[in-house]
């Protein structure tokens, strides 16, 4: 992986000094240099009420100038000296716009950002800013709903679904445990639901249909991941995809999941929406999302 740039957004919350510690192991890890990144916000309202514009121009001067501040504070509790570090400020009437145009404008290799922000209803009609980045951006994105301590990887998890994409988070998941010297289990899940009156009979599972089931998909899983120097197990549960995926990674101590996002846009994301996302709400570890390629 080996990224040399890192981007950490920051919005100076209770979240933020964890999340760059966090990020700052990482750029020490690769010798990296780091962007702290904070968007001022505003409102489409006033940026088209022309007749405000001067005094639209001074608020945001101000919110500029106590962005600064904060962010000299910020630095000085959490920076370390032996790693290069930079501030960057844009204006945007959206914080995951100003990022994904940003990650245009100056590449950067990789994106580390806490979750925190709107659920339920808010976020089924809006999303949150971490999972329009998870889904568009085109490298990857570290994201998490509570900083580890340290970077200390020991135990990947990689789901796999067979897809072109989800080879991608495969190939990703041994570039990592082969850095860290970190040891992966490859998952597949089956969702496949029985109708109801085989429930009746006393039959709840796919594989008391189908007994070589499992082990055929383990085969088809070693095939697919296929890593002889890479310490591994391969998993094959039957359960909706997201929970389980977060339910395994909880219940043996997953230091990471790898996975890859679909990038699905538009009317495409709202009917489908995307295992990653729902993955990266729920999980209690780190989530490392491969982005899409660029299309370029």
């Amino acid at each position: 992986m080996k990224p040399k740039k890192i981007l950490v957004p920051v919005d100076f919350s209770s979240f933020s000094e964890a999340t760059t510690r966090y990020a700052l192991d990482w750029a020490k890890k690769y010798q990296a240099e780091v962007t702290l990144f904070h968007v001022i916000v505003m409102y489409e309202a006033d940026v088209n009420e022309e007749v405000h514009l001067h005094q639209l121009e001074l608020l945001i001067k101000s919110r500029e100038d106590e962005a600064i501040a904060k962010m000299e504070r910020h630095n000085s509790r959490t920076n370390n000296k032996d790693i290069p570090l930079k501030s960057v400020f844009r204006r945007n009437v959206s914080a995951a716009n100003a990022i994904l145009e940003y990650i245009e404008e100056e590449p950067h290799d990789l994106i580390i950002m806490n979750t925190h922000g709107k659920s339920g209803l808010k976020n089924l009609i809006y999303g949150s800013v971490t999972e329009k980045v998870v889904r568009l951006s085109p490298i990857p994105v570290v994201t998490f709903h509570t900083p580890p301590e340290s970077l200390n990887i020991r135990r990947i998890l990689s789901p796999v679904d067979f897809s072109d994409n989800s080879k991608k988070g495969v190939e990703m998941a041994q570039v990592l445990a082969r850095e860290h010297g970190a040891k992966i289990d490859y998952l597949h899940t089956i969702e496949q639901q029985l109708h109801p009156s085989f429930q009746v009979i006393g039959i709840e599972s796919i594989f008391i249909l189908n007994p070589e089931l499992k082990q055929i998909s383990k085969d088809k899983l070693k095939e697919f991941c296929h890593s002889p120097d890479i310490e591994s197990e391969y998993h094959i549960i039957e359960g909706p995809s997201a929970p389980t995926i977060a339910d395994f990674a909880g219940e043996h101590d997953t230091d990471l999941i790898v996975m890859a996002t679909h990038g699905y846009t538009g009317l495409d994301h709202l009917l489908i929406g995307s295992t990653t996302e729902r993955v990266v709400r729920m999980a209690g570890c780190p989530v490392l999302t491969v982005g899409r390629e660029d299309k370029k």
